[in-house]
This record gives C-alpha cells, structure tokens and sequence, in this order.
C-alpha cells in the first residue's frame, strides 16, 4: 500500500508500505478520505519526527478487516477515525476523555502509522460509526478539526443573544464560524488572508477584520457598540490575538482558546494578559480535542441545522498528488484540502 511520509524538514515522499494485518482488538480501514490539519504543518517542519511513520490524522472510510474480539465493528461498515489512541481504562478514557489519558496517550502520524495511505490499522474504540448520508470527507473532519471546534462552541454556547468574535479563519476557526451562526450568533470572524476572509462571509459571518488593515481591539469595539464582543474564540494561538482577545471581550465575557502557543519569540504588546482577566472577570477557557462521545451529537446539529461542512473544502486531489496538495495548503491560501482515494 501507499502512504505519505515526511523525510526531512519541508520534505515528503511516498513510499509503499505492507498492507496492515489486524491484531486482537484491532480494526484494518480502507482510507477514502484524508484530509490536511494545520498540525501537518508542523509536523512537516519538526525536526524530531520519526522519518519511517504515514501521516495524516483525519480520516475516514471502510473497514476492510477485523482482528479477534473485535465486535464494534464489521467488514463494509462506514467509519470515521477519531485520531487519539489511548489506554481505554483510565479514569479520563473510561469517561469519554481519551485526549487526557494517563497511561498511554498517542496520536495517528506520531507514534501510530495515520491516514494519508491507501488502509490504517487502529484500535477499534478509534473507529466512528459513519451513517451513510455523512460525507466521508465530514467524517474526516469531525475526527478531528470539526469536533475540537464543536467541543469549543459547545463550551461557549452562544446564542442569538451573543456576539462572537473568531480568531484566526483556519479551518477550526471556520468551522466555529458555521456552528456559532447555527446556534444564531452575531459572527465577526478575524484574520488577514484574503481567501478566508471571503470564505468566513460566504460560511456565515456577519462581519470580517483583517487586521493588517485596522486594529482588532477597535474594530471590534466599533462593531459592538464600544463593549466589545461577549464571546470570544481564539483559534489562531499567535499571543498576540490573544492579547487581543483578552483586551477586546466584553465586561463578564467568555473566552475559549484552542489555538496552540506561537513561538517563544513573538512577545504580545500591551499589558500583561491576566490584567485584563482580573479586571473585566472574564472566564477563560482552554478546550482540547473532543471527547468520543459528542460523536453523535455532531451527527444530529449537523443535520438539524442543515450544517455543510464541505462548503469548507476549497481543493480536491487525488492520492497520487498528495504532495502537491501539502504544498498548496502550506500557502495558508486554501480553504479545507482533502485527499480522495
């Protein structure tokens, strides 16, 4: 089989692999989707990652075999891979928390073989159940991106009495975009890339900030009357937004981050964050990958809300040009890049 392996800093290849065989308890899927995170990105520049392991984490397809005392799953059934691997026992796995596990936490493209090639062997507590009118391209997502930002709004729970401002317009941040106007909040979505900027309005954002052309602290204040927005998702993990956000959110306002840290170097302006989280009471949270068991609820919003998580994929390629789509979506110019096989 194919898989794509990153084998130097910014360099990749394909290289062909054996066909998994499934163990006790595991699960051989027949990848159709694949699509590329942000935390690709980074992979494809960390100098520490293990040259010999497939990458990619969200995906989707068939499962195709099945090791002994597995009964979650069978041969043909459609599936969605969540992309944690963990112990199952602990106290944070055996309640639906597996992104907390103790004992043996792990990821798909990190120590485990990930999902951009032709089959992945996994866990079968990895393996979602995929009904046949979702996408496999949206069960790529909610594996991963799609379900951290769930989780996020979730915790945030806006509604048509809120403002929410959006930090970065990534695919996290877009599809916080989607699920925040579903619930009916006011969206102001932020960012300085063209492509996205656009995509937020088409995706439901009431009003976009470049912030390359304006201050994001008053635009923002000019956008809601001068209080700011009560709502504030940060998905972008510059310190600089989140200095931003913390200058920016309303009296009594939320603030939920997912983006991971900037580099060391880059230094926020202003005063230090936590003035601003004393002084206004802000609560500030942080929210990690989603637990297992917001699966089906993904499933029911999406549906009940008519939610087009594909309206996000700007670029489809086929395996054989994986390379060229990393490429592409290291531009930071593209929407959601999937990889069809």
């Amino acid at each position: 089989m194919r898989g794509l392996v990153f084998t130097g800093i910014g360099q990749m290849e394909v290289r062909e692999f054996p066909d998994p065989v499934p163990g006790a308890g595991q699960v051989v899927v027949d990848v159709k989707c694949t699509s590329l995170c942000g935390s690709d990105l980074h992979n494809l520049y960390n100098s520490n990652l293990p040259r010999d392991i497939i990458m990619g984490h969200e995906g989707a397809g068939v499962v195709s075999a099945v090791g002994l005392g597995v009964t979650l799953v069978k041969p043909g059934d459609r599936v969605a891979l969540y992309h944690v691997v963990s112990c199952g026992v602990c106290k944070y796995c055996m309640s639906g928390y597996a992104q907390f596990c103790v004992n043996d936490r792990r990821a798909l493209a990190g120590v485990e073989h990930g999902t951009d090639a032709d089959k992945i062997i996994v866990k079968e507590a990895n393996c979602l159940p995929l009904p046949d009118d979702i996408p496999f391209s949206v069960g790529a997502f909610i594996g991963c991106f799609a379900g951290t930002s769930f989780s996020a709004m979730k915790k945030l729970n806006p509604s048509g009495l809120n403002s929410i401002a959006i930090f970065g317009l990534g695919p996290v941040g877009l599809a916080g975009v989607q699920y925040a106007h579903g619930m009916g909040a006011r969206v102001i979505g932020i960012d300085h890339i063209p492509e996205r900027l656009a995509l937020a309005e088409e995706l439901g954002a009431d009003d976009v900030i470049n912030y390359l052309e304006r201050p994001t602290v008053d635009a923002l204040k000019e956008l809601t009357g001068g209080t700011g927005p009560d709502l504030i998702y940060e998905t972008s993990g510059s310190m600089k937004a989140q200095a931003d956000a913390l200058n920016a959110c309303a009296v009594q306002g939320r603030i939920c981050l997912v983006g991971f840290n900037g580099p060391m170097s880059e230094k926020a302006d202003g005063a230090p964050p936590l003035y601003a989280v004393i002084g206004k009471e802000l609560t500030v949270m942080g929210s990690s990958i989603m637990p297992r068991q917001y699966h089906y609820e993904i499933i029911d919003f999406i549906r009940a809300k008519h939610i087009d998580l594909e309206k996000m994929i700007t670029h489809r390629f086929p395996f054989e040009d994986i390379e060229k789509a990393v490429r592409l979506f290291d531009t930071g110019k593209t929407g959601k890049v999937v990889i069809d096989l």
